[in-house]
């Protein structure tokens, strides 16, 4: 079933979540102004993975301040998410959004939490280099400012999005290597296809054919991908563009205030 799917591309690269913020946004694009539409609307499964107050969503255990209640995004990513669920149900399979929208409250409880583990964990580290490593995984919200444009996280606009994989019929989440949010070397979208190269695993690797699954439904659907975490997708935003290629030079998806009131 997974033989017709392609390799993910082994991109390497310098580029994370703090290098996307000079590229420009054109607010006077007509695109820009759209509205923020709630996913499950469009049919979308979702999973308020922030909100959860239960202790299940690992590694946080708890709700983070500022979360919402139901997931969010820009009405043309909920669109390409329908046409890449149409792709994935050829797999027997189909997207659950993990977060898309996220205030800015929420994004600092995010940094302030991996800051945190940070410490934590790589004690005889300097801060910069802890900087350097939480940056690799979240944009740093503590110089946000409302009118400056480079201080603006992607998932602020509502052009980002975090998607994992579960079978269609069963309900179950399919394995793709990791956890969501697993801060680790192994998130990255080709590390299983530098496995792979590497002899370490064979093709019929599930956690490879999953990921090369998910990676062909978004990118078909005209998303790009975030090559440092696999479940992080692009439309519209800065990060888009940093990843789009050549022809694209400006995002036109910019801060856009919640569409709800936290909780």
């Amino acid at each position: 079933m997974y033989k017709s799917l392609p390799a993910i591309p082994l991109l390497r690269t310098r580029h994370t979540a703090a290098s996307y913020h000079e590229i420009p946004i054109d607010l006077a694009d007509s695109r820009s102004g759209e509205a923020l539409v709630r996913y499950a609307d469009f049919g979308i499964a979702c999973e308020s993975f922030y909100h959860r107050a239960d202790g299940g969503n690992w590694p946080y255990g708890r709700a983070i301040a500022g979360a919402l209640r139901d997931q969010w995004g820009r009405e043309t990513l909920a669109t390409k998410l329908q046409d890449a669920n149409a792709f994935l149900r050829g797999f027997g399979a189909e997207l659950v959004v993990y977060d898309g929208y996220r205030p800015i409250a929420c994004q600092r409880g995010l940094w302030d939490f991996f800051m945190d583990q940070s410490r934590r964990d790589m004690p005889d580290a300097t801060e910069e280099d802890r900087l350097d490593f939480v940056r690799t995984f979240v944009s740093d919200p503590t110089r946000f400012a409302a009118a400056d444009p480079a201080t603006w996280p992607v998932h602020s606009t509502g052009g980002a999005v975090d998607v994992m994989l579960r079978d269609l019929e069963s309900g179950q989440s399919l394995d793709l290597g990791t956890r969501f949010d697993e801060m680790t070397a192994m998130a990255a979208t080709a590390y299983f296809e530098e496995q792979l190269e590497q002899g370490a695993i064979t093709d019929t690797d599930l956690r490879l054919l999953h990921r090369r699954l998910l990676y062909a439904a978004m990118t078909g659907a005209g998303f790009t991908n975030y090559p440092h975490e696999f479940w992080h997708y692009d439309y519209g935003d800065q990060m888009y563009v940093m990843y789009a290629g050549s022809g694209i030079n400006a995002a036109w998806y910019g801060y856009i205030d919640s569409p709800e009131r936290s909780a």
